[in-house]
């Protein structure tokens, strides 16, 4: 008799990771390769996270501190919430699992809006939970009202996702917009939807208008904060990441989050990289400097992009090169640039771009330059 497998999961899109340097070494037989494909770090790791988790790997015989103590003390004082309310995960993308095993059953619904970061409908399906998704507005950005009614019409949601700035699109939800949804969401069934707020860009925000999400999840009751240390502090490969959430909840989630979840060097190395306000004012900097050249070299190149508030920027391939998202993705792979085509995102006319050193951002720019050169002849 064949093994049964849940529908759910036979049915299941798995999540398409950026390609990999050495394999792109290996298929292309190009020596030198950037990656501007996951929105890493391009300065690498903080030194002072490197320097603590150099010092502690003597002891990895050891397992690590289950509870998190020393970290969950530092991001406590961060936050300006209490010990009890900091869970930590395997990457935040843990944290989004946890949040939905804990609410949510099979059949349940969580509420997004296309374009949505893919770890969110897919970590929902992985429990038997559907996801409902809204379009974007014109501008790709989410449509709140139309959210809310799904949440006020669909009786089995339990959970909204809301990346603030999203990933990919870059775009994000001003103070007064997401204030204004989530006081309507917190009426909804005795506030019994929960809303997540996902920041895990919030260090590389400019805008005046995106607001802090801690004086949210302080106001409505319904609301946790997911932030991550693989974007500004260079740890991506340790994976670790936390959500702020409400003490009464996050003692259940604790109870479906399996012991030593984040390794000794990451509860280390994310404890060090706390601290390291130089490496996060270099980022910073680099950051936006970054941004600025490559929008100037796209508006000068005739390629539109959305603004973003992330480290990364979503061109239109198609309007601004003549090839949909995977042939630039597939042209540049020849050239050594590693992109990230967004197709799985039903928007196949785009490429997401992370900005990187300098020197990076010259090749991605000449790349693009030559495929516009190409077309032309």
């Amino acid at each position: 008799m064949p093994i049964q497998f849940p529908r759910y999961i036979e049915q299941l899109k798995p999540y398409i990771a950026g390609k990999p340097i050495e394999e792109t070494q290996r298929e292309y037989g190009v020596k030198k390769v950037i990656k501007l494909a996951s929105n890493e770090n391009p300065l690498g790791p903080s030194p002072r996270a490197v320097l603590a988790m150099k010092k502690a790997m003597k002891e990895l015989q050891l397992y690590p501190d289950a509870s998190g103590f020393h970290l969950r003390v530092a991001l406590s004082k961060l936050e300006g919430v209490s010990f009890d309310e900091i869970v930590l995960g395997n990457g935040s993308n843990e944290v989004i699992e946890l949040l939905i095993r804990t609410f949510c059953v099979p059949g349940d619904f969580m509420v997004a809006s296309d374009g949505v970061f893919a770890a969110y409908p897919i970590s929902a399906r992985i429990q038997g939970v559907d996801t409902l998704f809204t379009r974007m507005t014109q501008d790709f950005r989410f449509d709140l009202k139309a959210m809310l009614e799904l949440i006020r019409n669909t009786p089995k949601v339990k959970l909204v996702a809301l990346p603030n700035p999203n990933n990919p699109t870059g775009t994000y939800v001003t103070e007064s917009e997401l204030v204004e949804f989530l006081t309507e969401v917190e009426k909804v069934r005795e506030g019994s939807v929960h809303v997540i707020l996902d920041y895990a860009y919030w260090e590389y925000v400019t805008a005046k208008d995106l607001p802090d999400p801690i004086p949210l999840y302080r106001r409505f009751s319904n609301v946790s904060v997911l932030k991550t240390f693989s974007k500004i502090y260079g740890l991506g490969g340790l994976r670790v990441g936390y959500g702020v959430i409400r003490p009464e909840l996050a003692k259940m989630v604790q109870k479906v989050r399996m012991p030593f979840n984040v390794s000794s060097l990451g509860l280390i190395g994310a404890e060090a990289a706390l601290k390291d306000k130089v490496f996060i004012r270099k980022s910073i900097r680099l950051n936006n400097t970054g941004m600025k050249k490559m929008m100037a070299a796209y508006r000068k190149l005739g390629i539109p992009f959305l603004p973003s508030q992330g480290n990364f920027l979503l061109i239109n391939a198609r309007q601004g090169l003549g090839l949909s998202g995977p042939e630039v993705f597939e042209a540049c792979l020849r050239m050594g640039v590693i992109l990230r085509p967004i197709a799985n995102y039903g928007m196949p006319d785009w490429v997401r771009v992370t900005i990187g050193t300098e020197a990076q951002n010259r090749t991605a720019i000449a790349a693009f330059a030559k495929l516009k050169k190409n077309k032309k002849t």
